[in-house]
């Protein structure tokens, strides 16, 4: 299966809350290896620029206040589930990183030449709409038991920008980003005043934007709101090595404070 659903504790009480964590994962299942024309260690130096390392950790925080995970289980590389699923309307497939990824992260070739049309649906029918269907479920789920939505998308992004990025936009400690259709407004100002008695920097929709909806209720259901929390790596890992930083442990604190907020609405 391409992803997991982590329910809240038996002693905790459910909320109408999921959180996503799409791109924590560095798995890259040997029926698609030969898809991907890199060899090793550029495979290895192109999951360690696009993996949000540790965001399972960081934000797993949130069974404790009610909070259900939805967590993908492959690398970004060989799906991502949140792009639109027709490259037409997906933004990010102009730099070859739609559903599925044709190029890396500096604009090469991730895709052998071989990779076809029918080798791309077969990506999407094994694992792309597995994953959304069990998603859009969860939420229908949540709206029957509970009336309302909040989806928490947790993303983490490195210090400096990558190639296909924008280097002209903002990169705080937390971005904010979200659909107006679907913001928590008053949910993302009392984040913000938590940033910013941490110390810590905060921008909205920059260096990102949006928040992942599933596609059947994309600016459909006003019941379901969304916010897209990115941590800047260098807050709590070593980037240069993908492991955890010695600032680790106390940024972790710090995120808890903002995910005590989220199990309160």
């Amino acid at each position: 299966m391409g992803y997991e659903v982590i329910y809240p504790p038996g002693s905790v009480a459910a909320k109408p809350i999921i959180v996503h964590i799409p791109h924590n994962s560095t798995c890259i299942p040997a029926r698609y290896r030969h898809e991907i024309c890199l060899g090793d260690a550029e495979l290895t130096a192109e999951l360690l620029a696009m993996t949000d390392r540790f965001t399972d950790q960081l934000f797993g925080q949130a069974t404790r206040y009610g909070a259900t995970l939805f967590v993908n289980g492959v690398s970004r590389l060989v799906m991502d589930p949140e792009r639109f699923p027709d490259d037409h309307e997906e933004p990010m497939a102009s730099k070859g990183m739609g559903a599925v990824y044709v190029s890396t992260s500096n604009g090469r070739p991730l895709r052998a030449t071989s990779f076809s049309a029918q080798d791309r649906q077969q990506v999407m029918d094994e694992l792309y709409w597995p994953y959304s269907h069990a998603f859009h479920k969860l939420v229908a789920d949540h709206l029957h038991q509970f009336g309302k939505c909040l989806v928490i998308d947790a993303h983490s992004f490195p210090s400096q920008a990558l190639p296909y990025e924008d280097d002209n936009l903002l990169r705080p400690d937390i971005c904010f980003g979200y659909d107006v259709f679907h913001q928590p407004m008053e949910l993302l100002k009392v984040l913000e005043s938590i940033c910013v008695d941490e110390g810590l920097t905060s921008a909205r929709n920059q260096p990102f934007s949006g928040s992942y909806v599933p596609v059947g209720y994309y600016r459909s259901a006003r019941r379901i709101h969304s916010l897209m929390i990115e941590v800047k790596r260098s807050l709590y890992m070593d980037e240069a090595l993908g492991v955890k930083s010695v600032d680790y442990s106390r940024f972790s604190h710090v995120l808890g404070r903002l995910i005590r907020a989220i199990g309160s609405t």
